[in-house]
């Protein structure tokens, strides 16, 4: 099979879809992530070959920056979602992913579920499609009611029917690495869901001597890729202030921050605190008594699947409220979710205060830790991504027209 990954590029976007591209790789399948120019690197760090499409210009979408400034976290994801991913991301995307696709011609287009020009091209063309979550099944009901409508001006430009409610949307099968467990109850599942493990390395070499002579329990503290980039008003000043409510503790504490920025921008650091611009979360998570983040998808996964408890501070997105709630829900942690603010509104003294007795709580109560292990093993028990080829194979065979597709 020709199978192509599409999405936005961003890290935590193209990580949920690298096992299933490299699954389709170690056996043998030809294999290609679309996805907007600027995020190349991302795409080459996850080891999958790469072929870029449009996105769009600063001066497009720098303005929503400031709105966004002004509005709640329900109108700001609605803008979000529909502006902006299903709006202005899909009309940059849309020429060159038709490019790419006809001249690839793949078998099955794989997509992430905040990348939506795939959605287009591949109903055009006949070419089955499998969407893959970035989130809890209640983030992607969400995320579909959201886009149907922005994507329905869209459609009617390219002559296909109106979906005004997302039905063509939710009508594809849905991979997901979230064990049912852990997703909200009170949620209308998926109607087609495929639960696969979260792929994590098994070994975790010793990391490096940054603390000498000190053997305290391990904080690793990260908000992502993303949260400290320039467009967003969170680095030094958010980080600073989790570091200053983190240093008092008996810890030692790793920070990561990207490498969009300066770490000598957060000033002179506490003797426990180390700070570096990347490391694998793998490497760092068996390790680790705490994980300190934002409810990132990648980033909760990540710490559940070596059963680490966290204390969660939602930042910038619905998504990051709905993991914090569900580590809450299922006691492998603290959400420090209570404070309603601004979408780009940095988290007030309140929460600030509180983050250090949130990690000592989840250092002295083994039960987090406990509650995360069991979702662990809960993933641990779930098939491997290899098995979601016999998924794609099956969408490749009943595509209208479609001839027994490649091996």
């Amino acid at each position: 099979m020709r199978i192509l990954l599409t999405t936005r590029g961003s890290a935590g976007h193209v990580t949920p879809l690298a096992p299933f591209g490299h699954a389709a790789l170690r056996a043998g399948h030809d294999v290609l992530v679309a996805a907007q120019g600027q995020h190349a690197g991302n795409v080459a760090r996850a080891g999958l070959p790469f072929a870029p499409f449009g996105e769009p210009p600063p001066e497009q979408w720098m303005p929503l920056l400031a709105d966004f400034a002004q509005m709640d976290m329900a109108r700001a994801n609605a803008v979000m979602i529909g502006d902006y991913f299903a709006g202005m991301d899909t009309a940059a995307a849309l020429p060159g992913l038709t490019s790419i696709v006809e001249d690839w011609r793949p078998d099955v287009i794989v997509r992430e579920c905040w990348e939506f020009a795939s959605t287009l091209v591949a109903e055009q063309r006949g070419i089955p499609l499998v969407r893959v979550a970035l989130g809890l099944a209640a983030v992607e009901e969400l995320t579909i009611g959201l886009a149907a409508a922005a994507l329905d001006g869209a459609r009617a430009g390219l002559g296909l029917p109106p979906d005004p409610a997302g039905d063509r949307l939710r009508d594809t099968p849905f991979l997901t690495t979230i064990p049912e467990s852990f997703e909200d109850p009170a949620a209308p599942a998926p109607r087609i869901v495929h639960r696969f493990r979260h792929a994590v390395s098994a070994d975790a070499p010793p990391l490096p001597d940054w603390w000498p002579g000190n053997d305290d329990p391990l904080v690793y503290l990260t908000f992502g890729s993303v949260t400290a980039g320039t467009h967003l008003p969170y680095f030094p000043a958010f980080y600073r202030a989790a570091i200053d409510a983190l240093a008092p503790l008996r810890v030692r504490v790793l920070l990561t921050i990207g490498d969009r920025r300066d770490p000598a921008d957060l000033g002179p650091l506490p003797a426990n605190v180390h700070v570096e611009e990347w490391v694998s979360q793998d490497a760092v998570a068996p390790h680790a008594a705490v994980l300190v983040g934002h409810g990132g998808h990648g980033t909760t996964l990540g710490a559940l699947a070596h059963g680490v408890p966290q204390v969660v501070v939602p930042l910038f997105s619905v998504d990051q409220w709905a993991n914090a709630a569900a580590i809450a829900r299922a006691g492998a942690g603290v959400a420090l979710d209570a404070e309603r603010r601004s979408v780009l509104g940095r988290p007030g003294p309140e929460t600030m205060d509180a983050l250090g007795a949130a990690v000592q709580r989840v250092l002295d109560d083994p039960s987090h830790r406990h509650e995360a292990q069991r979702i662990a093993g809960a993933m641990r028990a779930l098939p491997p991504a290899d098995a979601a080829l016999a998924v794609l194979s099956s969408a490749a065979r009943r595509a209208p027209g479609a001839s027994p597709a490649r091996p």
